[in-house]
């Protein structure tokens, strides 16, 4: 069988971001997630294909020209929130053009709600993490055998929606196999500009965060096999973790392949010192530069040491905000003490400090705690800063608070760009308040020459960093 991973041109323009799952794109991060599960195919011999539309420029037009000439057998998406109407709109493209061939989707947004989904009899939803639920799926498609058993798949019998039961969170990671990077068709189109080289990729060392901040969408592969497990066992799954030496090999790998860049792509990297020493000791002589996601409170010395000796360039932190009031309500379990404690710790050993604010996650946001979150960044000489205003996406905690208290200015959750718009609104501070606030922090600190000094040496060109304050501004 042929199997065709896609992603289609957007139908409004807007490319929607598929690795973080909860923004428009800034940059193109190899979708690694997407690629695990093509890995796990491949190894079973079976014919993969992963074509990445936007990148490749392609416009609806000649989408559809493609598909008037693939013959591929199963067609699959990594469909996000943001994305859904873009990807079910290239459902009804296949099916103009190419009829009852299976069309499979995985990803966040199926795994919460598969019934939208699975709008015919050869739509299948993925739920959760798919790499072994997908083979399975496959295996049975192929030899048109009976779903029923395959656990976490839902599907579409007649008139009624059939969800089979939850699959276990996968045990042990080091038996997947690597990501199929070699499916990238356009491998230089892959940036960070926080990393500045190329080639670039991102790898993940484990799945799953610990804590309970109320707003939080993690990592696209995070939130599904969260959102699956909280739907069919009511908490979170459990935190799996590669071992370091597992790791280490990925590292080797990418060395040998010629990649120069690379973005941990976990919810949070830092699981333990001993853990996180011995993964850096491991690819300090291989000279790839790197960056990752840490809570401040799991930072030490002896961990920042090693990341910095390991060519670690950024740390993301996610501070949310300078008041500990404000990170209570949306428990955060952190002292704002222990956020500029390692911001200065990260600063010292030479590494990027790149830290989230977001305002509105909490009734008790005033303008006075957003000016107070803008005076903090520029006392603490934050490197860099992604302000954005909360939207409660579907699954969160959040979500549940804004429907019960009518916060949303369009009734419901709608996709929008947090960088700019905001989707929900309190009685003291307004839906313009927000997009006002954020603006001016944004201009406040992007348009300050000590940042657009620094980043033009480190983007290479102005036109570089154009493009980012289009997206912004």
């Amino acid at each position: 069988m042929k199997i065709t991973f896609l992603v289609p041109p957007p139908i409004d323009g807007n490319i929607p971001e598929r690795v973080a799952g909860c923004a428009y794109l800034l940059y193109y991060v190899p979708n690694i997630f997407l690629l695990s599960a093509a890995a796990i195919l491949e190894k079973e011999g079976y014919k993969v294909k992963y074509i990445e539309t936007t990148i490749k420029k392609w416009d609806r037009g000649h989408f559809l020209t493609f598909l008037k000439e693939d013959l591929s057998d199963v067609y699959c998406f990594y469909s996000v929130n943001l994305s859904q109407k873009t990807d079910m709109q290239a459902l009804m493209d296949i099916r103009e053009i190419r009829g009852k061939v299976p069309i499979v989707f995985f990803g966040p947004a199926p795994s919460d709600r598969p019934g939208e989904f699975v709008i015919d009899e050869d739509t299948y939803v993925v739920r959760g993490e798919p790499e072994y639920t997908m083979l399975e799926l496959v295996k049975a498609l192929e030899a048109k055998s009976n779903i029923r058993g395959i656990e976490s798949v839902s599907f579409r019998n007649n008139d009624e929606i059939i969800h089979n039961v939850n699959r276990e969170p996968i045990e042990d990671l080091d038996a997947i196999p690597f990501p199929t990077r070699h499916l990238l068709e356009e491998r230089d189109a892959y940036y960070n500009p926080k990393l500045g080289k190329r080639p670039f990729t991102a790898v993940c060392t484990s799945r799953g965060c610990s804590y309970r901040c109320i707003y939080c969408v993690p990592s696209s592969l995070s939130f599904s096999r969260e959102l699956e497990y909280k739907h069919h066992v009511g908490r979170k799954p459990p935190v799996r973790k590669r071992s370091p030496e597992n790791i280490i090999e990925e590292f080797k790998l990418l060395k040998s392949q010629g990649y120069k860049a690379a973005n941990i792509q976990d919810d949070q990297f830092v699981w333990g010192e001993e853990r996180t020493v011995k993964i850096c000791e491991g690819i300090k002589d291989l000279g790839i530069v790197w960056g990752c996601s840490a809570r401040s409170d799991h930072l030490n010395e002896p961990i920042v040491k090693a990341m910095a000796e390991a060519h670690c360039k950024f740390i993301d932190l996610g501070v949310e905000s300078f008041n500990q009031e404000i990170l209570d309500y949306v428990r955060k379990d952190i002292d704002v003490r222990k956020n500029e404690e390692a911001i200065k710790l990260v600063k010292k050993y030479g590494i990027n400090a790149k830290i989230n604010i977001m305002f509105g996650a909490s009734p008790l946001e005033t303008m006075d705690t957003i000016k107070k979150n803008r005076e903090e960044v520029k006392r603490l000489k934050v490197d860099q800063v992604m302000y954005n205003i909360a939207n409660p996406f579907p699954g969160t905690e959040f979500y549940k608070i804004a429907k019960e208290n009518k916060l949303f200015v369009y009734g419901d959750y709608k996709p929008v760009n947090v960088a700019k718009e905001a989707n929900i609104a309190y009685p003291h501070l307004g839906k313009a308040d927000l997009e006002n606030a954020v603006r001016r922090a944004n201009f406040e600190f992007f348009l300050t020459p000590r940042f657009i000094l620094k980043n033009i040496r480190r983007l290479g060109s102005l036109d570089s960093l154009k493009a980012i304050f289009r997206k912004l501004f």
